[in-house]
């Protein structure tokens, strides 16, 4: 994936020197730009452990792993993953809004298990199978940046257009589940979920931006970005079942050089 994209670049850059137009690539007041973004996720998924279920577990606990932004990591960034999408408004020549984010929504409905039948007259023959419950499961996975960008057209270079800027980044994310077996146990039947269990994160925080624009041809751009400083805060909130206490945790997260993306885009 990664050789494809490199290729891909190179290509359009070629293509960029045959097509380019002299004075065509600075960015004007009302116009519009629309990149993909490339690198690590930023998604709040770890420390999404849902309580277990009671059923017959006398051991019955809650996971007291508290939220991580694992996406500030030293390790394993990987250029080829697309995770988001990014909005910018140019207010003046030099000066753009923008807004990036994406969002992962899945749902399992629950289905109830159901008994089998195995013949007496016929030892070790099952007539109707056992059919197991189909557990439940929700899956909520959202961001959202909000920012500004402020650009340094390059004296020298009329396609570098290097920029700095700020964001609030907001994250969400939920993870619940509901088990309708019915166990028999001894011949009494146990319930294993009495409600839905949950567990959510909500993120938030305050980032500078630093990065770049280069522009392979008029209107179609390509640039890195990283955080120079980035701070965010993350706390969750489990629930084992309705009625009983939520357990909270929380966790501040501060970084310097880091986040860093690679972006795909055109402007128009």
């Amino acid at each position: 994936m990664k050789k494809y994209l490199i290729l891909s670049a190179l290509l359009l850059g070629l293509l960029g020197n045959v097509f380019a137009q002299d004075g065509g690539f600075a960015p004007a007041a009302g116009d519009f730009s629309g990149a993909v973004l490339f690198g690590r996720g930023s998604y709040q998924t770890y420390g999404l452990d849902i309580p277990s279920a009671a059923g017959t577990n006398t051991g019955w606990s809650v996971s007291g792993s508290a939220p991580y932004l694992n996406s500030v990591e030293p390790n394993y960034n990987d250029v080829s993953n697309m995770f988001a999408v990014e909005g910018r408004y140019f207010i003046s020549n030099v000066i753009a809004l923008k807004m990036s984010g994406g969002a992962i929504f899945r749902s399992t409905p629950s289905r109830p298990n159901m008994p089998g039948y195995t013949s007496s007259s016929v030892p070790n023959t099952a007539w109707i199978p056992y059919y197991n419950a189909v557990v439940q499961n929700k899956t909520t996975d959202v961001i959202l940046n909000i920012g500004a960008d402020y650009l340094f057209p390059s004296k020298k270079f009329d396609r570098l257009f290097p920029y700095l800027g700020a964001t609030i980044p907001l994250g969400y994310g939920r993870r619940s589940q509901y088990d309708p077996t019915i166990q028999d146990v001894n011949g009494i039947p146990v319930v294993v979920d009495v409600s839905e269990r949950h567990v959510e994160i909500i993120a938030f925080g305050l980032q500078a931006v630093a990065g770049f624009d280069f522009y392979l041809m008029e209107g179609l751009y390509t640039g890195f970005e990283f955080k120079p400083v980035s701070y965010v805060y993350s706390f969750s909130r489990k629930i084992p079942g309705a009625g009983l206490e939520v357990l909270e945790a929380d966790t501040h997260t501060w970084s310097v050089m880091s986040q860093i993306y690679f972006k795909l885009g055109f402007r128009f």
